[in-house]
């Protein structure tokens, strides 16, 4: 009898299953909320990251030999713009001035700060000597980038023979002038 009493004892002091045991989920609680948060903020890191950084920065810095002689040439040919957005009907209306024969098409280029992916490529269509007309897919707020070139492949900018740059945040206005980058 004395016997099985110390058995019953012994069976209700056996432990259970490593799960039901308070003392691993004290340890490991811990542990497993760090992966958690880590791979969380690793996935959210990759699928927002900032495209502030181009990739092709060697190739980009090779260019801007290049690039500023476009600069040089639409300063030697006295050009200017004025660009004028209508948030509207989401309308784009350049004047343009220079001593040039003006194309019958212009590329612009609406570049996002940050995102890359919003960039969006513009083409003008002249509606007078000097007055160009085109539409924009791009929400009309925040800053932008701006470029302006008679070369109407964006993948071809380095052939244009001139450009014209500027800047503008909606938040300010819905016009901007362009001109060339000083040296």
């Amino acid at each position: 009898m004395v016997e099985q009493s110390v058995t019953r004892r012994v069976e209700k002091k056996a432990p259970g299953p490593w799960y039901r045991e308070p003392w691993f989920w004290m340890v490991m609680s811990p542990l497993i909320l760090v992966v958690v948060v880590s791979m969380t903020m690793v996935s959210i890191a990759v699928r927002h990251g900032d495209d502030v950084v181009s990739d092709t920065y060697y190739k980009d810095s090779r260019m801007y030999h290049y690039s500023a002689e476009q600069d040089q040439r639409a300063r030697a040919l006295n050009l200017a713009g004025m660009l004028l957005f209508s948030p509207q009907d989401k309308t784009i209306s350049l004047d343009l001035r220079g001593d040039i024969e003006f194309p019958e098409k212009l590329l612009l280029t609406l570049s996002h700060p940050v995102e890359a992916d919003m960039d969006e490529h513009v083409v003008l269509e002249q509606i007078s000597i000097g007055r160009y007309r085109g539409n924009v897919d791009a929400p009309l707020q925040h800053r932008w980038y701006l470029e302006v070139m008679p070369e109407l492949d964006p993948e071809e900018f380095r052939n244009a023979p001139w450009r014209l740059k500027g800047e503008i945040d909606f938040n300010l206005g819905n016009g901007v002038p362009l001109k060339p980058i000083e040296p």
